[in-house]
């Protein structure tokens, strides 16, 4: 895939656009420390029925980084820019889906701008994240190396936690530091308020504009992920209670990588029922 560019204030935004004339738009937004070739073996099936957007978040991929969270981070300010995202690529209304911190920015956008939202769906992500959620997020952003030594070092460590993930993260998800190293691609501003209480307040956002969506909803919740527990599945349907939950058994957080084919299945079957 070939990216775009496109300036939103202060931010050089990156985007890949697979059009199909005549066909609806979907725009994809992907998860933290990724960008947006992790939906590129999704992409061959939905491209059939869809005209596909990719976006690269900001602070991700190809796109500019942010000058801090507060300026550019917050719900708030990501959501005004994917609306002059909407305004000037996409033009019309059309299907959301958003996977892990994609899938927050996907409820925060759906909820203010109900009108311009056909569809959403959320690949494995919520408002909040559960306690053991929280947990496993915290020991994987501190288990992995400040920096990676050279390539090999960058497949083996990803490879260890899915078998072939090492090479997207590589090709993706690294930039090369001195002396030959390797460092991911990430703005670390982007990783979360600087105290509790923007956090909470951010999640009090989030769960408010869950309440706000119109569209029909697909929630796909990976089994063997901790992100969502029963308790945050109840709340989504208490504050959604038209949205659909597909438990994706035997599948982890990584499943748009390790069964991207079955992701894609469920996404078009619940579109063709809306």
């Amino acid at each position: 895939m070939d990216s775009k560019n496109i300036q939103i204030g202060n931010t050089r935004y990156a985007y890949y656009e697979l059009p199909n004339p005549g066909k609806a738009k979907m725009l994809l937004l992907h998860g933290m420390l990724v960008e947006s070739h992790c939906f590129e073996a999704m992409t061959e099936d939905l491209k059939a029925n869809y005209h596909l957007v990719l976006l690269d978040l900001k602070g991700h991929g190809k796109s500019d980084n942010g000058k801090s969270y507060d300026a550019d981070y917050t719900n708030d300010a990501i959501a005004a820019d994917l609306l002059t995202f909407q305004q000037a690529v996409i033009q019309e209304p059309f299907h959301l889906v958003g996977y892990s911190l994609g899938g927050q920015y996907s409820l925060k956008f759906a909820g203010t701008h109900p009108e311009l939202v056909k569809s959403v769906t959320l690949i494995d992500s919520a408002p909040a994240l559960s306690t053991k959620g929280v947990f496993l997020l915290l020991y994987a952003l501190f288990t992995t190396p400040k920096f990676f030594r050279n390539k090999e070092h960058v497949y083996r460590h990803y490879d260890n936690r899915l078998a072939g993930l090492g090479d997207y993260m590589f090709k993706h998800c690294v930039v090369e530091g001195q002396n030959g190293r390797y460092l991911l691609r990430y703005d670390k501003k982007n990783l979360a308020p600087n105290t509790l209480a923007k956090s909470a307040l951010r999640t009090k956002d989030l769960w408010e504009s869950s309440k706000h969506i119109k569209s029909p909803v697909l929630i796909l919740r990976a089994e063997k992920s901790a992100i969502i527990d029963h308790k945050i599945e109840r709340t989504m349907k208490t504050n959604m209670p038209h949205a659909q939950i597909v438990l994706m058994k035997n599948m982890g957080h990584e499943l748009v990588f390790s069964k991207p084919k079955e992701v894609s299945e469920q996404i078009e079957a619940f579109i063709r029922r809306c």
